[in-house]
C-alpha cells in the first residue's frame, strides 16, 4: 500500500511570515501609497514596515491577488471537446506582463487587487524573531485590517509507507508503456461497489456530471495521462512572481490520485473507472522544492508543502470561474487567517460547494485540522472495506460523512517522482537531503482521507448535474440524509467517527426527484 500522509508533531504556522489585508482605501493602489498613510502620526504600523524595510528585515512582498501588475500565471487550457463550442481559458497565459520584471525586495509591491475584503499581501521577514514585533505594530494601524501569522498546509508531511507486497501484481520494473503497479479489473473496485456506483448508472436518465466543474487544489497533475487527459479542462501551475520553481509536472502524484478517483475515464478498458465524468480544473497549490520538517520524536525529513500564496490564488480563481464543487484533500492545525476564511465565504456564498479531508492523526488524538473544520465544509472521514472507520481517520463534531478511504486504487503520473526525500544528518551535525521516496507510477492503492476526499466531491458533482440544487447548504443536508448508517454506528444517527454515516451515491441522486 502506498504513504498515509500525516501532518501532527509539525509546524502549525510558516517561520517569518505574515500575512497583511489593508483596509479598502478609494484610490490607495500600493504601498507606496500606503506608506504615503503612514506619515500620519496614527499609521505606527507602516511606519514600522517601512523602517524594517530600510533596516534590511524585508525579505519579499509578495501581493496575493491574481489582477495586480505584478502577478501572471502559465496554465495550460483544454480545448472543448465539443467541436462547436469554446474552449476554456481562465486567466492569463504563459507570457510577462509587459513592462514587468520580477518585483524587488521592495514594498513597492501592489496590495491593490481582488482579495476579499481588502488588498493582501504575504511579507517574508529574515528571522522569525522579528515577527511578533512588526505584528503587533501592524495590527494597531488603522489603514491595515487584519495582520496574522501564515498557516501551514500539508498533504503532509511524514509518509509512513506500508509493505503489503502481496496486495498487488508488480512488474519487475517500470518500462516505457507499462505500469508498475497493476490495478484490479474496473467493476471490482471495492469503493464502487461500496457507495453502489453502478446501480447509480443504470438509473434512468442518470446524467454522469460532463458540464460540471471540478476543482483540485493538490500537488499538480499528470495532463497526459492516458485514463484521465479527457477529463483535465484547465491546470494552473506555474506563478513567474513566486520564488520556489512550480513546474507543471505531480512530482508527489497526490494530486493526480485524487483527480482519477473523481473523474478517470469511464468504461475504456484501461485501469480505473473514476466516480464521474466531470471536468477536472487543476491548480498546483505545491512548488517542487522539498524543505526540512523536523519531528517531536527527533526525526526529519525533506517534505513538500503548500505554496500559501499559490493556495489562497487558486482560492480566489475558483470563485472567479464559477467552479461548482472544490476537492481539498490538505490540512494543518494553523486556524485558518482572515484571508483564507474571506475567500471560503465568498465561494459557499457564492454556491460552490467545498469538500476537505479530515485528516489522518487519529493515532494523535484527532486534532482539528483545517479546512476540514472551517464552518460550512463537508468534512470527510474514511472507511475500510468492513464499514469501520480506518485506524487513522480523524474524528470530531465537524466531520459530515465518511467515504472508502483505504487502499483506493487510482491513477498516478506516468513519469517517475517522490513522496519526499529522507533527512540525513552530515557530518557538521545539520540535516542535509539524503535518498528519495520513490512512489509509484501509472496507478496505486493508497490510504487516507485524502482519498475519501474526492469520493464526496465527485458525488457532490453528480448530485447537482442531475437536478439537485447548486447550493452548499443543501448537498451538506443531502449527502447527510442519504448516508448508509453502518452497524459500526450503533444504532446512532451521527458519530464523531463517521458523521451521518458512510455515502450511499444510490440514495442520494434518488433523493432528489423526492
Amino acid at each position: 500500500m502506498g504513504p498515509l500522509f500525516k501532518n501532527s508533531g509539525l509546524p502549525t504556522y510558516h517561520d517569518a511570515m505574515l500575512f497583511v489585508r489593508m483596509k479598502p482605501q478609494q484610490h490607495q493602489r500600493s504601498f507606496e501609497a500606503a506608506l504615503a498613510v503612514a506619515r500620519a502620526p496614527q499609521s505606527a504600523g507602516l511606519q514600522a514596515l517601512a523602517f524594517f524595510e530600510r533596516a534590511g528585515l524585508v525579505k519579499r512582498v509578495t501581493p496575493v491577488s491574481r489582477t495586480s501588475p505584478h502577478f501572471t500565471s502559465r496554465m495550460l487550457v483544454r480545448p472543448a471537446r465539443e467541436p462547436n463550442s469554446k474552449p476554456e481559458v481562465l486567466g492569463v497565459s504563459g507570457e510577462e506582463v509587459e513592462g514587468w520584471s520580477a518585483p524587488s525586495l521592495s514594498l513597492n509591491a501592489a496590495l491593490d487587487g481582488r482579495t476579499p475584503g481588502g488588498a493582501t499581501s504575504l511579507i517574508e521577514l529574515v528571522s522569525d524573531t522579528d515577527v511578533r514585533q512588526l505584528q503587533l505594530a501592524l495590527a494597531g494601524d488603522p489603514t491595515v485590517a487584519s495582520v496574522s501569522r501564515v498557516p501551514m498546509r500539508y498533504l503532509a508531511a511524514k509518509s509512513q509507507s506500508v509493505s503489503t507486497a502481496s496486495a498487488k501484481k508488480r512488474s519487475p520494473a517500470p518500462a516505457a508503456g507499462r505500469i508498475a503497479a497493476v490495478p484490479p479489473p474496473a467493476h471490482t473496485m471495492w469503493n464502487l461497489r461500496k457507495i453502489k456506483w453502478d446501480e447509480t448508472r443504470n438509473r434512468g436518465g442518470f446524467d454522469d456530471g460532463s458540464r460540471i466543474k471540478v476543482a483540485v487544489l493538490d500537488t499538480g497533475i499528470d495532463t497526459d495521462h492516458p485514463d484521465l487527459k479527457e477529463q483535465i479542462a484547465q491546470y494552473t501551475f506555474e506563478h513567474p512572481d513566486l520564488p520556489g520553481a512550480s513546474s507543471s509536472q505531480d512530482l508527489i502524484g497526490h494530486g493526480t490520485h485524487v483527480a482519477g478517483t473523481i473523474a478517470a475515464t469511464i468504461n475504456n478498458a484501461l485501469g480505473i473507472n473514476g466516480i464521474s465524468r466531470a471536468r477536472i480544473h487543476a491548480w498546483k497549490i505545491f512548488d517542487d522544492r522539498p524543505d526540512l520538517l523536523a519531528y517531536l520524536d527527533g526525526t526529519a525529513e525533506f517534505a513538500y508543502f503548500v505554496d500559501p500564496v499559490m493556495y489562497l490564488r487558486a482560492l480566489l480563481d475558483c470563485a472567479d470561474a464559477g467552479i461548482d464543487v472544490v476537492n481539498l484533500s490538505i490540512g494543518g492545525g494553523g486556524a485558518p487567517d482572515p484571508t483564507e476564511s474571506a475567500a471560503f465565504e465568498e465561494l459557499l456564498a457564492n454556491g460552490t460547494t467545498i469538500v476537505a479531508a479530515m485528516g489522518n492523526e487519529r493515532r494523535d488524538g484527532s486534532p482539528t485540522s483545517y479546512p476540514a473544520a472551517i464552518p460550512g465544509v463537508i468534512a470527510v472521514g474514511a472507511t475500510n472495506l468492513q464499514d469501520r472507520i480506518t485506524n487513522f481517520s480523524n474524528r470530531g463534531n465537524h466531520v459530515t460523512i465518511a467515504a472508502p478511504g483505504d487502499a483506493i486504487w487510482s491513477t498516478l503520473p506516468t513519469y517517475p517522482g517522490q513522496l519526499g526525500w529522507k533527512a540525513e544528518r552530515g557530518p557538521d551535525g545539520r540535516w542535509r537531503q539524503g535518498k528519495a521516496d520513490i512512489r509509484e507510477t501509472d496507478y496505486d492503492a493508497w490510504p487516507g482521507t485524502s482519498m475519501a476526499a474526492p469520493h464526496v466531491a465527485a458525488a457532490a458533482a453528480l448530485y447537482i448535474a442531475n437536478g439537485g440544487q447548486r447550493n452548499p447548504a443543501v448537498i451538506r443536508s443531502a449527502l447527510a440524509s442519504s448516508a448508509d448508517k453502518v452497524p459500526a454506528m450503533g444504532g446512532q444517527d451521527f458519530t464523531p467517527d463517521f458523521g451521518y454515516g458512510r455515502l450511499n451515491l444510490e440514495q442520494l441522486i434518488a433523493g432528489i426527484s423526492q
